[in-house]
């Protein structure tokens, strides 16, 4: 027998059994290990272990990720048409999951190669990197829409994800730091984080997609979608659709700035070692996964938009305070703004997925069509296309200000213009992406707060008719 759950607005859906959240939820593990373990610490490795330019380490990101763009809408598009015993989406669970855990452990743990080569072998790793993020990332995020029709239930099961992404973003952030760290900081210390974390990585996915063998889908419509100009005219009708991507743009551009910054910032700036990441990554992650309670609440009282402003204004104040840190923070310093960050970014994390999903499901009742992995291969380009574009800047900003290279794991004196321009990078520029960020997502109208009618009819906002 079906369980059904009763929402805030009174109305009643299928409610998703715990095991399909959670067997959903824990492939995120490895997807936030690959993003946040590669754009924290591949400029690291590159800069204080391979004495590579921190320019060069942004331009190898940035060309990776321009062909993940075109691996997204590729993997996006072919996952809509795929027929398969196991549905749609799960068959490219399985292949990113093999491809993903090799790909990782080839960045962090390369053969001995000449100098002048090292560019060439971690363009050809990123290449693959990014061939396996595309192919187990994309079609899990389209899978949410086809999970529940209820904009609650999707909130729900996204917020076991947000759990699962502290957990991943712990591991990444926090537990690569203390594996470098035991293995002496250098190139040995890289090489047993990347066999440790490859491993991780490989069986969630793997996990995920045996966890999702029971979960509702929607097989392919039968109805055949033409990519042409017509296709893109479709989506400028799903109006809330483009107010994600305008908004994911700035989103993607302040997370590429604290992202490959955050880690030259405390080695460099605070001075905290690798020690201090793990207290921060920490602290921020538990508070994210403690925080999903509130941010439903949050959801139910003043709608996904608005509850995903707070999210944002809550970041903002917490990365300027670290304008007025230097050297001597203490460790409850780093512990308290982690705390407190770490509310902000899962509530920006839960509401910006929650929101995007609702956006895919309001794009079949617009048009007809089932097309899913095309809307989120464009969400996973927009956000890859300006991460990209993002950390170039950034290295190519790092280097003007004569940042220094070192090797082996040495930290040295830099220059007052390097450290002047960490502090603009990880503390101002994320700020003010952010206000650009809430001036696209004031615009969003889906997913108003729930009215408090006991069982008022559900609320399900009209798109424009499609022309």
């Amino acid at each position: 027998m079906t369980k059904t759950a009763i929402n805030p607005d009174g109305t009643t859906d299928p409610r998703l059994p715990l095991s399909v959240c959670l067997g959903f939820s824990v492939g995120t593990v490895g997807v936030s290990i690959m993003l946040n373990g590669v754009t924290a610490y591949f400029p690291a490795f590159m800069t204080t272990v391979l004495g590579k330019d921190a320019e060069i380490a942004g331009y190898l990101l940035m060309l990776s990720k321009l062909y993940d763009a075109v691996a997204d809408f590729v993997i996006g598009a072919v996952s809509d048409r795929t027929r398969s015993r196991w549905g749609r989406r799960r068959p490219y669970l399985l292949a990113g999951a093999l491809v993903s855990a090799i790909s990782f452990l080839m960045i962090f743990a390369p053969p001995a190669i000449a100098d002048e080569y090292i560019a060439i072998y971690m363009f050809a790793a990123l290449v693959i990197y990014s061939t396996g993020y595309s192919l187990f990332n994309v079609p899990y995020m389209a899978m949410p829409s086809e999970m529940t029709g209820s904009m609650y239930q999707r909130s729900r099961l996204l917020s076991y994800r947000t759990v699962f992404v502290s957990i991943g973003q712990t591991l990444a952030m926090a537990g690569t730091a203390a594996l470098i760290s035991w293995g002496g900081g250098d190139a040995n210390g890289y090489l047993i984080m990347g066999w440790t974390m490859a491993l991780v990585i490989g069986t969630a996915m793997t996990l995920s997609f045996f966890g999702t063998a029971k979960a509702p889908h929607l097989d392919v419509d039968d109805k055949k979608e033409v990519l042409n100009w017509q296709t893109f005219k479709l989506l400028g009708a799903n109006k809330p659709f483009m107010l994600i991507i305008a908004a994911k743009i700035f989103q993607f551009l302040s997370f590429a700035s604290m992202a490959t910054t955050s880690l030259l910032f405390k080695l460099n700036v605070l001075m905290v070692g690798y020690a201090g990441q793990m207290q921060l990554a920490l602290a921020q992650n538990i508070a994210s996964a403690a925080s999903m309670p509130f941010w439903l609440w949050m959801e139910r009282k003043l709608g996904k938009r608005n509850a995903y402003i707070v999210g944002l204004a809550i970041m903002s104040v917490i990365s300027l305070s670290w304008l007025w840190t230097g050297r001597d923070i203490t460790t409850w310093g780093l512990v308290w703004r982690g705390l407190v960050s770490g509310v902000g970014s899962g509530g920006m994390i839960l509401l910006s997925i929650s929101m995007f999903s609702d956006t895919l499901a309001h794009d079949r009742k617009v048009t007809g069509l089932r097309r899913e992995g095309l809307l989120a291969s464009v969400v996973a380009i927009t956000e890859k296309t300006t991460f990209a574009f993002g950390v170039a800047a950034v290295g190519f900003y790092l280097s003007l200000a004569n940042y220094v290279p070192t090797r082996d794991g040495r930290i040295i004196e830099q220059p007052e213009s390097a450290i002047n321009a960490l502090y603009f990078c990880f503390a101002i520029l994320p700020v003010l992406f952010g206000l650009c960020n809430v001036v696209c997502i004031s615009f969003y109208k889906i997913g108003g707060k729930y009215p408090t009618t006991p069982h008022a009819p559900a609320a399900e906002p009209e798109l424009e008719p499609t022309p």
